[in-house]
């Protein structure tokens, strides 16, 4: 099947749309003028709301889209809803000789990343290819940290992991896992473009997160937006926030080099950024600063801190045996699979609550239930990644410990985690 079959096969079967299709394409399409942006419109709206998105969901998009007469941003719907269902991506449309599309509907490239290069890069720093340092839980209490002068620490963001790399010519996004992902708003990416056009091409190493209303963290745009409508201020969208820890490249390759000397980088590169979609993120030097950081977090009820030793070399993946850096929790945070959903009497919710388990050196260990933290949207999410994949579906859950008895002390969902496809 292809594309053209396969959105007139979904248009026979055409449904009335969801009053909260319609209510989406009032309140996060037509309140951007992103319906007016043609297919890049449908790019920037999957990237705000769509991770984890499915086909469903996305055709219903792209009917709502064609009923309002804008067909250009309905096909960027159709593009992503075949992908989703099939497996298969689509061209974007040919242009005539010499036409060059507006910046604004670029998108990262869908091609294999062993088929990008950027010449002035390393291989190990090319586009896909990146593998990012990862803390491991400290082995030590953060009084440790706080007073050895060889560990500095930076807040914890709750977000997603996110690699740029950016040129003069294109942006490229990382997660990290290595794939190459769509990019978080038009206006990044032009900031982007116009800083590597400044000080050359440059590698940042971050966090995504998006920003309520009232200034809170959320994973996705549509977490973000929750909050927003439960402020009362459903009018006001979710904005996306980059935040650096650290650059990895900067006219030289600085994984080599001292970890004070990329987090001066990174610095560096945030001061030609408009801080209303980037955050440089604070590093804590002293003992004074540690503690002051320590307090901060605790206080605001914020996930934890990072230390990290100032002169370690940054080394792809987690080092357990030598622990050049380390996360302090305020809560605990698992990567866990579902093991069953908890039926339901209600006939508006899918399930009651989720069983979950942790596999731990090949065992599948059982770690209670998990009853919060999900909208109706997520539950019919993950309801339907469920049933196409029992037991092998992963969501990131944060409790406040475990009981003696293993179990999870008031589990709370956070998101899919991050190499979780959705089917």
């Amino acid at each position: 099947m292809n594309l053209e079959e396969y959105i007139e096969s979904k248009r026979n079967a055409k449904k009335r749309i969801p009053s909260e299709i319609r209510e989406r394409w009032n309140n996060r399409i037509v309140s951007r003028g992103l319906h007016e942006m043609g297919e890049a419109g449908a790019i920037q709206y999957l990237a705000d709301y769509g991770k984890g998105i499915g086909a469903p969901k996305v055709v219903s998009l792209a009917l709502c889209a064609e009923s309002e007469g804008c067909l250009e941003m309905a096909q960027g719907f159709w593009r992503k809803a075949f992908e989703l269902e099939t497996g298969q991506k689509t061209l974007l449309p040919e242009r005539s000789a010499g036409e060059t599309p507006p910046q604004s509907a670029k998108k990262a490239p869908a091609a294999n990343p062993e088929q990008i290069l950027v010449p002035e890069l390393p291989a190990h720093l090319q586009p896909g290819r990146i593998v990012t340092m990862q803390p491991v839980d400290a082995p030590y209490d953060r009084s440790h940290y706080i007073e050895n002068p060889d560990f500095w620490g930076q807040p914890k963001r709750d977000g997603h992991r996110l690699v740029v790399i950016a040129t003069p010519a294109q942006i490229y996004y990382q997660s990290r896992s290595t794939r190459l992902r769509e990019q978080p708003s038009i206006e990044i990416n032009q900031a982007l473009l116009n800083a590597a056009n400044q000080l050359g091409t440059f590698i940042l190493d971050g966090e995504l997160y998006y920003r309520s209303a009232s200034g809170s963290e959320h994973r996705t745009g549509a977490q973000a937006a929750t909050a927003n409508i439960a402020q009362g201020k459903a009018s006001i969208q979710p904005v996306p926030v980059c935040a650096i820890f650290k650059a990895l490249f900067l006219q030289q390759d600085f994984t080599a080099e001292p970890e004070a000397a990329r987090i001066e980088a990174g610095a560096k590169i945030g001061e030609t950024l408009p801080p209303s979609l980037f955050e440089v993120v604070p590093t804590a030097r002293t003992a004074e600063e540690k503690a002051a950081l320590a307090f901060k977090q605790q206080s605001e009820e914020r996930e934890g801190e990072i230390w990290v030793r100032r002169d370690c070399t940054y080394t792809g993946g987690k080092d357990s045996r030598n622990c050049p850096m380390v996360r302090t929790k305020y809560s605990l945070e698992l990567d866990l699979l579902i093991a069953e959903l908890i039926p339901t009497d209600s006939a508006y919710r899918p399930f009651h609550s989720i069983l979950v388990a942790q596999e731990i050196e090949g065992r599948v260990v059982p770690r209670g239930s998990v009853g919060t933290g999900f909208s109706l949207a997520d539950m019919r999410e993950i309801a339907r990644r469920h049933a196409g994949n029992p037991g092998g579906v992963r969501i990131t859950v944060r409790a406040q410990g475990l009981t003696e008895s293993g179990k999870l002390l008031h589990g709370r969902f956070l998101g899919f985690c991050e190499e979780s496809d959705p089917l």
